[in-house]
């Protein structure tokens, strides 16, 4: 690994952990055990190293969703693409965290999560098309983007709470139930 993706590492450790304030870049600096200068050669100060962090993740999740979906058949898109997003957290803790108590709060700048859409185009293009489709319901994509990841980290939630001892039979539950959310005509299979 190199020195860079150690720090990149230590810090989303380290936030996952105590929050961003709690954080320090001396703090990084020492958990890395990169050297000082190493580490200003990559990063000019420590949100520069979240900015990064941040883009990095969110390029990860856009990347992890979309991955080997099928071409043709929409509804086995969705499929594929919630079971990737829902393994990728199950099996990445600390992204999951970070996700859920960082990158959404009100710490990341609004330019930053403006910068970050990039990475969720072919989401975005996925659902248009099925507004297109008439498989969907004429929503505000954004809103489907959100509430599809939303259905995702609910059921993350009751994987690590171990609400649920989770079965294959209850994960392709939440994605009918989900998928039923956003069908334009109900019947449609």
């Amino acid at each position: 690994m190199s020195k860079k993706a150690i720090v990149l590492q230590t810090t989303l450790e380290l936030i996952t952990k105590q929050g961003i304030h709690a954080t320090s870049l001396s703090q990084i600096i020492k958990e890395s055990g990169v050297a000082n200068g190493t580490v200003y050669h990559h990063f000019k100060n420590k949100e520069e190293i979240i900015t990064e962090l941040y883009l990095m993740l969110t390029q990860d999740f856009g990347t992890v969703v979309m991955r080997n979906t099928p071409e043709d058949d929409i509804k086995k898109q969705f499929t594929v693409m919630w079971l990737n997003l829902f393994y990728y957290f199950v099996n990445n803790p600390l992204a999951f965290i970070f996700s859920e108590q960082i990158a959404r709060s009100p710490e990341i700048p609004q330019s930053l999560k403006d910068r970050a859409r990039q990475y969720y185009g072919e989401i975005e293009s996925y659902f248009k098309k099925g507004v297109k489709q008439k498989v969907f319901k004429s929503y505000n994509t954004l809103i489907m983007e959100e509430l599809f990841f939303g259905n995702v980290v609910s059921l993350v939630k009751i994987h690590e709470n171990e609400q649920v001892k989770l079965q294959e039979k209850h994960i392709n539950q939440a994605i009918e139930i989900s998928w039923r959310g956003f069908l334009k005509d109900q019947t449609i299979i």
